[in-house]
């Protein structure tokens, strides 16, 4: 089984770790493991592991046929029998079939906007999807909507998983703010993440913790979003306790550095900051969105989505009550090396590749 990550690119972001990660792990599990960037490369481009097989294809658009040629090429050269194309990577996938026989295509949906499926563009999607062998959702709900909407031959939920590191070998980075009561937001500048929803918590946790602070981790586009966040940033007075740090390659130090992991958002699939923040053993506070119930149990602080007054309150008791956070969690790490770490996920993988023991 030779097997290609297919994603749009390499920029920090839930389907990009994905991809890389299932680059690095397959490695040892397969004959030969490949990642294809189609549009644009990026900060996790340095995470690939030197053993998988990298092709950057520079696509300028939709029907970029000198690039569709190039991942042709690049497929029959090292004989791909399985295309795995993460989000929006899906309609490259699907050309390309047209020229590779014998080639599986398994799409992986990790829409994140599972609140408000009702609204999702179909047409593209529907027709793509009578060459998918299998689709994997990240959560119930969106496997359940490919069922009903889609044309694959089969739909499995394959639940998102992290690699699980020596939390004691990572170095922390170098951040601002009181040890103890920094606080950790991981999350690229989209509505649906509601940094707005964030940042009213934290307004409202100074009062009774004015040492609290807020790192911000994600990349922005300098868009009409962002800068209502930093205006509410302003407007709450809350530039000397808000840290906007940007898009980062590691985001473990980050992890290490803070005390709280917090999840703020309207709407997800099954996120992959609170995994991550779980597998490096941080207390999590997050939305009631997606599948984060689930996932969390009673291992963490579930609010609901859209009440700052209650994200505040989960917050004040992860940072006030740091012995009850820290048990809560040390049972989310078990919780992940159980059931969402790469290792016990792989084997999962590839029997939704169709690969028998």
């Amino acid at each position: 089984m030779r097997v290609l990550q297919l994603i749009d690119s390499l920029n920090p972001g839930g389907a990009e770790r994905v991809a890389v990660s299932y680059a690095n792990a397959l490695l040892g599990n397969v004959e030969a493991s490949f990642l294809c960037a189609t549009r644009a490369e990026g900060k996790l481009k340095a995470q690939i592991d030197p053993g998988v097989g990298y092709l950057y294809l520079k696509k300028r658009s939709a029907l970029d046929i000198f690039a569709l040629l190039r991942l042709i090429r690049f497929c029959k050269r090292n004989q791909v029998n399985v295309i795995h194309a993460h989000a929006t990577s899906f309609f490259t996938a699907r050309l390309v079939l047209f020229f590779l026989s014998g080639c599986q295509l398994i799409w992986h949906d990790h829409y994140g906007n599972s609140e408000a499926l009702e609204q999702r563009p179909l047409k593209m999607l529907r027709w793509c999807s009578k060459g998918f062998d299998t689709v994997l959702s990240v959560n119930q709900k969106l496997a359940d909507w490919a069922k009903n909407n889609l044309q694959a031959k089969q739909v499995l939920y394959l639940e998102n998983a992290v690699p699980l590191l020596d939390t004691d070998l990572v170095q922390a980075a170098e951040v601002s703010g009181s040890p103890g009561y920094r606080v950790l937001l991981m999350a690229n500048f989209r509505p649906q993440k509601d940094h707005l929803n964030a940042l009213r918590a934290l307004a409202a946790v100074r009062k009774t913790l004015p040492e609290v602070s807020l790192h911000l981790l994600g990349m922005h586009w300098n868009d009409a979003y962002y800068q209502e966040v930093l205006g509410q940033i302003t407007s709450l007075e809350l530039s000397d306790s808000v840290y906007l740090h940007g898009s980062q390659q590691d985001v473990n130090g980050y992890m290490k550095a803070c005390d709280v992991g917090m999840l703020s958002s309207t709407s997800e699939g099954l996120p992959m900051a609170i995994l991550e923040y779980g597998a490096m053993e941080l207390p999590v506070v997050c939305t009631d969105v997606g599948q984060c119930a689930d996932v969390v149990g009673n291992s963490a602080y579930l609010v609901p989505a859209s009440d700052s007054d209650a994200l505040a309150r989960g917050l004040l008791e992860a940072l006030s009550h740091k012995e009850v956070a820290l048990t809560k969690a040390q049972a989310f790490r078990k919780r992940i090396a159980e059931d969402y770490s790469i290792q016990t996920l792989i084997p999962k993988l590839l029997v939704a590749y169709g690969k028998t023991y």
